[in-house]
């Protein structure tokens, strides 16, 4: 029956029909003689009919096959039409994006997305806030948002900014407590320190005149396992904290906090769009990522 018959088949009848010679269709689908003879007859087997005569020195359409090959070429050019339309919604951002934030930036990058909506209306997108690298593997999720690296072969890695560690405090906290001059004076001030997922309390890094890293582990007054709260509570004046300046957003900026020692600020590891890998990246993952790196950049 027709509905069986292989599209190669057809697309080998069309070109033999096309061209009047199985030597020449083959030719230009890159095939053999033979294996253009053995499609037809197959789908002249298939439908039940004759679709050529031939001869030693002619090869001509049946009436039968003249009428084949008219429904047959306006069915592929139904089908390059729809595959068409398939690329042109592939290449427009739409559907739903779902999206893992880590706690510390992911306040300031949803802060942003209204932005992103209105440049993409049709992509709808859903967030979740967290610094759990479980939920990152685990979680099916179209992008991950993390700061350093996350060593799973599930995901590929696309670089979206650097980050520097971050000493502040804001203007209300040093204005009762002071300024501290040199890090031994840190000792004497109330410190807010960030438990990692691993569970280890992320010491202070600063940068020596050599270039050396000295580690600083102070005495907390508080410890916070996710990055936003901590911020929060170093702009409400509770202590001096070490944060990611990509958590920080334009908070120095605007005079919310106070970066001290910034001439031993030491570099932080990369902020990364984890992406599924084995897929191919759709529109409206590639403009995220995109969008991502306008708001870190």
């Amino acid at each position: 029956m027709f509905q069986q018959a292989h599209l190669n088949e057809i697309v080998v009848f069309i070109a033999v029909a096309e061209h009047g010679s199985f030597t020449k269709a083959a030719a230009s689908l890159n095939s053999t003689k033979s294996g253009a003879g053995k499609a037809v007859k197959k789908l002249e087997e298939e439908l039940g009919l004759k679709l050529f005569n031939r001869t030693t020195r002619s090869i001509r359409l049946t009436e039968e096959g003249k009428i084949f090959l008219d429904a047959a070429k306006h069915a592929l050019e139904t089908i390059n039409e729809a595959r068409l339309l398939l690329h042109a919604r592939k290449d427009e951002p739409a559907g739903r994006l779902r999206i893992n934030l880590p706690i510390g930036i992911g306040r300031n990058i949803v802060s942003a997305l209204k932005g992103f909506t209105q440049l993409h209306p049709k992509v709808t997108v859903e967030v979740s806030l967290s610094d759990s690298l479980e939920d990152a593997i685990k979680g099916e999720w179209d992008v991950v948002v993390r700061i350093g690296e996350l060593e799973d072969s599930s995901f590929i890695a696309k670089t979206l900014c650097g980050s520097r560690r971050i000493l502040c405090a804001s203007p209300e906290y040093l204005s009762q407590k002071g300024k501290p001059n040199n890090l031994e004076e840190l000792r004497e001030h109330d410190a807010l320190v960030f438990r990692a997922p691993t569970g280890k309390v992320r010491a202070w890094s600063f940068r020596e005149n050599d270039d050396s890293i000295t580690e600083f582990s102070p005495s907390p007054l508080a410890i916070f396992r996710d990055g936003r709260t901590l911020i929060d509570a170093v702009v409400a004046g509770m202590g001096i904290a070490q944060v990611y300046d990509t958590a920080l957003g334009s908070s120095i900026q605007t005079g919310e906090v106070i970066e001290l020692f910034p001439e031993k600020v030491v570099p932080g590891p990369p902020v990364s769009a984890l992406i599924p890998s084995g897929r191919a990246m759709p529109a409206k993952t590639r403009v995220f990522i995109d969008f991502l790196q306008s708001v870190l950049d």
